[in-house]
């Protein structure tokens, strides 16, 4: 018995393979990266909502300068938020009574979005609203 293999039949093999393992490959390393934009996007806003929050609990009678310390990173207003945020996504309240153990500054910042690139889930998403909320210095 004599047996003989076709190399035509086999020719398209190694492309096919090629294809399905590079796009598996390219799909774990852009969602490596999802991940890791995401995760440095979230942990930015909540680094300048708890520097806004500091802020105006040492000065709480300048709410609106922490709101643009969470905006702009100064407290003088500015031309563009960080990571593209507007003056309507982010609010800074004082609730409690003044100069009580209640007194509390509230920074939340809401309604932001990002983007992702991974194959499959590529779109903007609003991410999730972040509180922030820290004693008045008294």
């Amino acid at each position: 018995m004599h047996v003989t293999s076709s190399r035509r039949g086999r020719r398209g093999n190694a492309m096919i393979e090629a294809t399905l393992t590079l796009t598996l490959f390219l799909t774990i390393i852009f969602s490596i990266y999802d991940f890791g934009w995401v995760l440095f996007f979230h942990q930015t806003l909540v680094h300048q909502a708890r520097t806004g929050a500091r802020y105006a609990a040492v000065n709480p009678t300048d709410l609106a300068g922490a709101k643009n310390l969470v905006l702009y990173n100064q407290t003088t207003s500015g031309t563009s938020g960080i990571f593209g945020l507007q003056p309507g996504n982010v609010s800074v309240t004082r609730n409690g009574t003044a100069g009580s153990i209640d007194d509390n500054i509230t920074v939340t910042i809401s309604g932001y979005q990002y983007n992702l690139i991974t194959l499959g889930w590529a779109s903007a998403y609003n991410g999730k609203t972040i509180t922030v909320t820290i004693p008045v210095e008294n």
